[in-house]
């Protein structure tokens, strides 16, 4: 399928709110691929505690580079587990700012869509995850820079199936 008819929707939002879940759920819905979330790959061989800004610059690099490789095998949808506006949320509240990559492409996104993952799933924690107390600020973090940047979003709710029958019909809304 050619690239330009393709429609990237971002999957956002805080730490255990069920968007590498939802991306898989809708890829099978729509019968397409997701693009998984590189950072996870890259904390398994890397200390998370010492990361850096320059970790940040890398993770964010690699995940643009998989959406560009991966978005020629999607049919119709390519849904992405992330993109640099949680990259940011997550660079101002661990550094205060974002990395230079970062705040040089945050405002050439090209998602048509971000479905923003609310937190009102239960907090499940792993090794990788650091915010379960301050879920409520990270998600309005998200909702400032989606607004701010003037992108399309929608919240998404909901348990189980009905946060990706939720989804379904946001995406229904858009596309």
């Amino acid at each position: 399928m050619e690239n330009s008819k393709i429609i990237k929707i971002a999957v956002v939002g805080p730490e255990s709110t069920g968007k590498t879940v939802l991306c898989e759920q809708l890829a099978l819905h729509y019968n397409t691929i997701f693009v998984p979330e590189y950072a996870r790959d890259y904390f398994l061989t890397k200390n998370i505690e010492g990361h850096t800004k320059e970790d940040l610059n890398i993770i964010y690099e690699k995940q643009i580079l998989s959406e560009s490789k991966i978005v020629k095998q999607a049919n119709r949808f390519l849904f992405c587990d992330t993109n640099l506006i949680s990259g940011k949320v997550w660079a101002d509240v661990v550094f205060k700012s974002a990395p230079e990559f970062i705040s040089q492409n945050i405002s050439n996104t090209d998602h048509d869509l971000h479905l923003l993952c609310d937190i009102d799933l239960p907090w499940v924690a792993d090794e990788q995850r650091r915010n379960e107390y301050n879920r409520k600020e990270i998600m309005q973090m998200h909702v400032n820079e989606l607004q701010k940047l003037g992108l399309n979003f929608e919240i998404i709710k909901g348990f189980d199936k009905d946060r990706v029958k939720n989804a379904i019909i946001a995406i229904s809304k858009y596309f």
